[in-house]
């Protein structure tokens, strides 16, 4: 089976222009874990329990109902997640559980993606949107285990279709239904 990952050398330089990448479909076959996935014991989770994680949920729901006191509360739980946790969990968003199941599916069809595939969706340098791999450039010793798929949002009309228009664009006219289904705004 053909490794994964190109040889590494000794003391890489993560901005190279061809970095290692995260394949998760070449990856699960493997055996051992690549060394550049490894991370030191320092920085690896303990063995003891942890804490639970109390993700405070966001009602948006409450948020937009202009209601002060729930802005207002909304306001401060993002913050304070924000900063302890880094996400949270939005509820009474509106968003259908059939369009979600929808979105997860074709997500997963994208990831279960060969690389070279996925890679035609490739993040550009200095862009916040499209297909990433480990993210070399965030870090400084170790990668994470992750690829991620990305997209801007625009609130003006004229910019529903901005993630079907991205996808059609990268990855060609077949990948103009995934950019619909998934993403619309029928919710």
């Amino acid at each position: 089976m053909p490794s994964p990952l190109p040889p590494r050398p000794s003391s890489p330089p993560l901005n190279h222009p061809n970095p290692p990448v995260f394949d998760a479909s070449l990856l699960k076959h493997e055996l051992n874990i690549p060394p550049q996935f490894i991370w030191p014991d320092h920085e690896k989770p303990s063995l003891h329990e942890p804490p639970p994680l109390l993700v405070p949920p966001i009602d948006l729901g409450a948020f937009l109902s202009g209601d002060p006191l729930s802005v207002s509360t909304a306001t401060r739980l993002v913050d304070e997640a924000c900063k302890k946790h880094g996400f949270f969990l939005v509820i009474n968003h509106g968003v259908s559980e059939e369009l979600i199941n929808e979105a997860h599916k074709n997500m997963d069809l994208f990831f279960d993606m060969p690389l070279k595939e996925k890679q035609r969706a490739q993040r550009k340098v200095g862009d916040y949107h499209g297909y990433a791999s480990s993210f070399t450039g965030r870090y400084s010793s170790k990668l994470p285990w992750k690829e991620t798929l990305s997209f801007r949002y625009c609130d003006d009309g004229g910019s529903s279709n901005v993630v079907e228009e991205y996808l059609v664009n990268t990855m060609g006219e077949d990948f103009k239904q995934f950019g619909q289904k998934s993403f619309s705004k029928s919710f």
